[in-house]
This record gives structure tokens, sequence and C-alpha cells, in this order.
């Protein structure tokens, strides 16, 4: 079945002549409250206008009669276009009418009321008219009446009206619906649009005319609704960049017409913030994963993600992203202060990058290097010999490793990995080295377990609250406010961000412009269209 959604405007009857005005006019002056209404010529200067509502009270009893007195530029435009082919006419007409009446009751008393140009006084005109024109058509009528005490040019209030009436309806899912919102107020077109294009989708088609453009023979066309929702689906993306590109790429994706009209560069720089935010490497090489540059790159970009998640209130992945790149701060600054120191046991000199190796396992001593001193030992062994022992040790010292930690490690090697002990042998190695308050919080061994917001959120599925949050910023010192955004800014991130310069960690890094920034960028350039990068 096909349906025909028709809204109409002060401007959808128009009158040929003026010869029968004057008499039609002065019967109707006490219906008028004997306000003045004088006929305007049209836009084209053929045919006469005036206020709908006027037009409807003048004409309503004698309406047939002089039914040649009447013009319908904008729907004779439609109704030949449907008439073009069987199988585009329509099977059921609804005609949206308005009424502000119950806003204004004094409408009458002043020409210049809105009122004025309401069209529900013509619905016996249109009931004629598209009873001539499409007699086998069931026609219905919706009036739009206002709402919360505003008029029908207020969007939002509109918006709701327009959804209120246009849910009674259960059209069927082979349904065409056919929508022609160019006449009525701005915002009951837009209201009528959106509706439908949310309600019936790709079941939509658009009527749409140019009636005043004499030079263009076929002034109605029909529009599919893909080119309407492509714009919404891009709007939509737009919005979703900001906060997860994820999520606008899966959107963008599920309409394939929508992703094929994307310039080709854009959608590039969409899927490399996926991967952005997914902490992978855009070239999709994990060889140097463990690299102190690649590792660096990751803490920084963690830190603008972190923030990017506070922002949203989505406390769980910041809190567990500022762990991990905690952790991995440790390790990095470790082996960035190693590297080139050099150990001599002996008479040789070993370098400590083959002393330490940073895998899958941690930051451990390392026994894979052919040019490592610990080569083949077996480092997690519980009965490794004191001879190995002692030389492992030695090493430690010499790579300026904690004495008071020594004792510990003995017992178990692997143990060099922890926070408690990474943090004191990182000051060892950099005495200028300043922490923050969650680190020094997060690398205490007997920090008590029950504030450890992280390991409660991950293990134990605990929720929280923004002072919570707060509160594990700031390491459990004393907190005055619950600004999760600003308490990351300035004792979390500011302090990290020095920490790297100190450990010259900033020269692995590239010169970005801020993550925000980048997102609204790519957020605008999704209308970029492909090859011409015309706009859509």
């Amino acid at each position: 079945m096909n349906i025909w959604i028709v809204t109409t405007g002060n401007s959808d009857v128009q009158l040929t002549t003026e010869d029968n005005w004057s008499d039609l006019y002065r019967k109707a002056m006490p219906k008028l409250r004997n306000q003045d209404f004088e006929l305007s010529d049209s836009d084209d200067g053929e045919r006469y206008t005036l206020p709908a509502r006027v037009l409807g009270i003048v004409y309503e009893e004698e309406f047939e009669q002089y039914w040649d007195d009447f013009a319908f530029p904008l729907l004779d435009n439609f109704v030949k276009k449907l008439n073009e082919k069987a199988k585009l006419m329509p099977d059921q007409i609804i005609v949206i009418l308005t009424d502000q009446s119950i806003l204004y009751p004094e409408y009458m008393s002043s020409n210049e009321s809105p009122c004025w140009k309401d069209t529900c006084t013509l619905l016996p005109i249109f009931e004629h008219y598209f009873g001539e024109n499409f007699p086998k058509a069931h026609l219905k009528s919706v009036e739009l009446k206002p709402i919360d005490g505003k008029g029908l040019d207020n969007w939002d209030s509109t918006l709701n009206v327009v959804q209120q009436e246009l849910s009674k309806f259960d059209f069927k899912p082979e349904d065409t619906i056919y929508v022609s919102h160019q006449a009525s107020t701005p915002a009951v077109s837009s209201a009528v649009q959106f509706m439908t294009l949310a309600n019936y989708g790709k079941k939509v088609r658009f009527l749409v005319s140019n009636e005043y453009d004499k030079y263009v023979k076929e002034s109605a066309e029909i529009i599919d609704s893909s080119k309407y929702l492509r714009g919404i689906y891009i709007q939509q993306a737009k919005s979703l960049v900001l906060e997860s590109p994820g999520a606008a790429k899966k959107l963008l994706e599920e309409e394939k017409e929508v992703v094929e009209g994307i310039d080709e560069e854009v959608m590039g720089r969409l899927n490399g913030k996926v991967n952005f935010f997914n902490l992978k490497q855009d070239d999709d090489d994990d060889s140097d994963e463990f690299s102190i540059p690649a590792a660096t790159q990751r803490i920084v970009d963690t830190l603008d993600l972190i923030k990017i998640f506070f922002k949203q209130e989505n406390y769980l992945q910041g809190i567990t992203l500022i762990s991990a790149a905690q952790e991995t701060f440790l390790k990095v600054a470790i082996l960035s202060k190693t590297e080139n120191m050099t150990v001599r046991v002996g008479d040789k000199n070993y370098s400590g990058k083959d002393l330490l190796l940073w895998n899958n396992e941690g930051l451990l001593l390392n026994n894979q290097s052919d040019k490592s001193l610990l080569k083949h030992i077996d480092l997690r062994s519980k009965e490794i010999n004191e001879q190995n022992l002692k030389l492992c040790l030695d090493v430690l010292r010499k790579l300026s490793f904690p004495d008071d930690k020594v004792g510990i490690v003995k017992k178990n090697l692997s143990l060099i990995n922890t926070n408690s002990i990474m943090l004191p042998w990182l000051k060892s190695l950099e005495p200028n080295f300043k922490t923050w308050p969650l680190l020094e919080w997060c690398c205490k061994y007997d920090r008590e377990r029950e504030h450890d917001l992280r390991n409660q959120l991950v293990h134990n599925l605990r929720g929280m609250k923004k002072l919570d949050v707060a509160k594990y910023l700031m390491g459990y010192q004393k907190v005055e406010t619950d600004d999760v955004v600003n308490i990351y800014l300035q004792k979390v991130k500011q302090p990290f961000s020095e920490a790297i310069k100190l450990f010259k960690l900033d020269s692995y890094t590239k010169n970005r412009e801020k993550l925000d920034k980048q997102l609204e960028k790519l957020a605008h350039d999704l209308y970029r269209r492909k090859e011409l990068g015309e706009q859509i």
C-alpha cells in the first residue's frame, strides 16, 4: 500500500480570481470579527493569497460552487508526479493540518495572530481536492495543536506533537510512505521529516517541488530516503566520533551507501582513531611492542584517552588505563635509565640493555640474550644455586637496585617486576624524580586492599561514585572536590608528563595536535565526500 503524508501550509490554497472575493468576504465578516484582510499577490503575480484560516472561513459553505476560484500550485505538482505511474498512486492520504486556537483564545482580536495562518478550516477543500484527484484513496486528517503553552513554531514542542500524532498510525512493513514536508512552518516540516525517517526509515520517499521555477518542466521529484538518512547517519556518527570512534565506524559501516560516499582519507583517519582508542599501532606491527619508543607513545596516548573517558564519566576505563600506564611507565623509565649503563663483571663489560628484558612476563633479568652475563641461568628456579644468585644480585646492585630491596628479591628474582620494587628502584636511578600521590599509593605493598579501586572494579565488579574516583586519584590524600577531570589533569597527568620529560622519554613521542581537537576535526570532515571533497 502507498501512503502519502501531506503537510499543509498557508499558501497551499490560493485564488485565481478576485471576482467573488468581496461578496463572500462581506457575508463572512461576523465570523472574522470584522477584521480586515486583503488579498495579496502570490509570488509569481498570477494568483492571490490570504491567511489560510480566513480563506477556509470565507469559502466554507460555498467552496464547491466557486471551485474554479482555487489554485493548488504545490499540491498540483505532487499530484501530477504521483499520477505518472499506477504504482505511485496513493491508497491512503494523511493530511496534516494546524490549529493553534487553544493557545490564543482571543485569536480573532488581531489580524496579526499566528492563528490566522492555521490550515484546519481548509479540511473540506482538501477533502474535495484529493477526492477528485485520487477517488480511490482513503483520506485521513491530523490536527497539530500546541502543547506546553508553546506555538507550532517551537521546534522541541512541535517535534513532540508530531511524534504523538504519527505514532497513532501503524503501517505495514511492505508499505511505501511518500512524504511532502515543504509546506507549513519550518518546525512542523522538520519534525515531520525527522519523525518519518526515524519511524519508517527506508520505506520513506520524499516528494519535493519548486512550484515557482517556471523554467523547470518537471518541478516535482521523488527523493529516496537514503539521501536524507545519509545526513542523519553522518550527524550521529559525528557525535559518536567525539567519544567512541569505534561506535561511529560501526554505525557508518552498517549503511554501505554512507561509507561509500565519505572521503577515503577521512575514513582512513577514522580507522586510525579506532586503533588509537585500542592503543594499537597504525602499522599493525607488534614486533617493537616492548621497545621504549613504542611503549612511551602508548603511555602518552593513554594519558589523553583517560581524559576523554573521565569526561564521559566512564571511570572503569579511565582507572584501568591509569593503572596500566603507571606500570608501563615504571618499566620504560627503568629501561631508559639502564640501557646505556655499563656493568663490569670480572674483566668484561656488559650493557644494561643486555642485562634487563621486558616481555609479556614483565621486567626481568635477561637470560635470553647471547651477550647477557646471565644466559642459560634458570632465573625462575626456586633452587637457583648460590653462585648464580650472587651473580644476579650483583648485577642488580650495579644497575642501582636499592639495597633495602635486595633481601626481598633474593627469595624470588621475578619480584623485581612488582610496583613496590620498581618505584624505589626508579628513585634510586634518578634522585630528581618527583612522584605523584596516586603512583605512590599504587606502589605501596601494604596499601589497604578495600581502597584499591582498580582491583575492586576489575575483580569484584563493585560500583563507584565520583568522590570515590577523586579519592583514588589523590592516592587517598585529602580531597576537597569531586571534579574528577581537573584532579586527573592537575594531580596525575601533569606530574606524569613532567616525569616523562625528566627521563627524556618525550623525545620518542610524536608531536600531535590535542586529541579532542583531532576528534573535532575528524567529526567535521565526515561531511567531506569522495573525489571532489564537496560538503554534504
